[in-house]
């Protein structure tokens, strides 16, 4: 866990901590007020912002990686003299087993 993502969870548990006095005792003087309806709600969405643009960055970097390791060419082009090409969507070429009756020993 980076600093970063531990100083977020710090803060979003000290947000819930900061609402406790409003739900459960009434609290509610103007600077409060300010805090909890205007200022919470704007960090909350800044959190969840730069969390969702790090799962962006995530998801596309393993994508990245994904393509990177798929071969340029198939695999069957090089296997002309086998009768069994591989399933579609599958980079492996599938040869089957050898038609000999193996209970024959």
């Amino acid at each position: 866990m980076s600093r970063r993502e531990l100083v977020e969870w710090i803060v979003i548990l000290l947000i819930i901590i900061a609402w406790w006095p409003r739900v459960f005792l009434g609290y509610d003087p103007l600077w409060y007020h300010v805090l909890i309806y205007y200022i919470t709600p704007v960090v909350l969405i800044l959190i969840f912002l730069r969390r969702f643009r790090a799962m962006q960055e995530g998801f596309e970097y393993s994508e990245r990686m994904m393509k990177a390791q798929r071969p340029t060419q198939p695999l069957d082009s090089d296997l002309s003299d086998v009768k069994h090409k591989s399933p579609p969507g599958s980079s492996l070429p599938f040869i089957a087993p050898p038609e000999e009756d193996d209970d024959n020993n």
